[in-house]
């Protein structure tokens, strides 16, 4: 009885330095691993990893500056400035929040900040797309997205705005559509 104890604590152990060791390699590939920096680089170039809605993504960056608050230690999450996509359950979420996706996931984008946070702990900034397009931008133009007025006084997010309006884009094909349902 006493060598069987032996013999299994001998293979608990084996298998436990095994799987420590296997961890370790997996983690360290650099395919797999996080961008971690103390400081946050301006643009902030990383993988797009998640998607939230259609104006926020979450990078393949950890972050643990102060001002991320709840979000520190984890992957950045991206609010994207002066606009104010659709929210679940209104019309267009899913369309905005896709094209968001096909835009970007799984893309190495570079996002122009300026080292401000939301109540949330997102960073808030423009995402330029491998092709170079803006993507904030690129919402507007389609009508998934309205210019944040609350929180933007740019000039021309509001003349993109104006633009798939008259064109009853997206969002503006909506008979009754208000931005204050935004």
């Amino acid at each position: 009885m006493h060598s069987f104890f032996k013999l299994t604590l001998g293979k608990l152990s084996f298998l436990i330095c095994f799987f420590a060791v296997t961890a370790f390699v997996n983690n360290s590939h650099s395919g797999d691993s996080y961008i971690q920096q103390p400081g946050l680089p301006n643009p902030l170039r990383a993988e797009v990893i998640g998607i939230q809605d259609g104006d926020t993504i979450e990078l393949k960056f950890i972050y643990s500056g102060n001002k991320a608050g709840r979000r520190s230690g984890k992957p950045i999450r991206i609010r994207l400035l002066h606009v104010n996509s659709p929210e679940r359950g209104q019309p267009f979420y899913k369309v905005a929040k896709q094209f968001t996706s096909d835009n970007s996931f799984r893309k190495t984008v570079q996002v122009r900040h300026a080292g401000n946070f939301d109540k949330y702990g997102r960073l808030l900034g423009e995402v330029i797309l491998p092709d170079g397009r803006v993507l904030n931008k690129e919402l507007v133009k389609k009508g998934l997205a309205v210019h944040f007025k609350k929180y933007s006084t740019s000039t021309e997010y509001a003349n993109l705005e104006i633009q798939a309006r008259k064109k009853r884009l997206g969002v503006w094909k909506v008979q009754d559509y208000s931005v204050g349902k935004l």
